[in-house]
């Protein structure tokens, strides 16, 4: 059983750091989408546009089991769709509705971005004062928003294109796992039944066990 790990806004791999070692597979892959969407052309460029080019690239089939947080797991949702694979959401969502996002116009985004107005530091202490400060989360976050801050504008609004690009093609698949914090700043508690964590939006990298148990579960049912 081949394992693939998509990231979520903003992240690098290592967000998976503390579950990945403890999900047994033939094979773990990691992917960076600060790296595989960088050759992407941002006109076309949505979360079932990249879910295909990751199943071309990575051949992707049934047999796999994809594991996402965040804007990971909207990826994920759509690759199933694609190959009917095995897929997690952590502290994800199939309902655009459920994001905690002030505003969702992508051509405002796109502004605020790249006239520097979204990321910078006094967003960044407004948030962590609000959300963070003086929880396990508080450094992931920090590194997290200043990788936003400090990249490519482009490649960031790409990653923006994938969680808010509405897609036309109405997708029936359902996560076979869904795991979610109530007290998640960013993304909503699902509607639908989910594996209930402490924490809040890393919770895999700050309450990693309550995250890899159900999952390994869950795994295991499916065998």
């Amino acid at each position: 059983m081949r394992i693939i790990y998509i990231p979520g806004f903003g992240e690098k791999p290592n967000i998976f750091d503390h579950i990945a070692p403890h999900i047994a597979s033939s094979e773990s892959i990691i992917l960076d989408n600060w790296v595989l969407l960088q050759n992407m052309p941002i006109k076309e460029l949505d979360a079932l546009s990249y879910a295909s080019t990751l199943v071309t690239t990575y051949n992707i089939t049934r047999d796999d089991v994809i594991i996402g947080h965040s804007m990971g797991g909207r990826v994920a949702l759509y690759i199933k769709h694609l190959v009917n694979c095995r897929i997690v959401q952590i502290a994800s969502w199939t309902d655009p509705a459920k994001i905690i996002w002030p505003i969702a116009n992508l051509t405002v985004i796109h502004f605020l971005v790249k006239s520097g107005l979204f990321f910078n530091r006094f967003v960044r202490k407004y948030f962590s004062s609000k959300n963070y400060n003086d929880k396990p989360s508080a450094d992931i976050f920090a590194e997290t928003f200043e990788r936003l801050k400090k990249g490519n504008k482009v490649d960031v609004m790409k990653q923006l294109r994938v969680i808010f690009k509405s897609v036309k093609v109405k997708v029936k698949v359902t996560p076979d796992l869904r795991i979610h914090s109530p007290a998640d700043s960013i993304v909503r508690p699902p509607s639908e039944p989910f594996a209930e964590v402490p924490g809040d939006h890393f919770v895999l990298y700050t309450h990693p066990q309550q995250v890899y148990s159900p999952i390994l579960k869950c795994l295991s049912e499916g065998e």
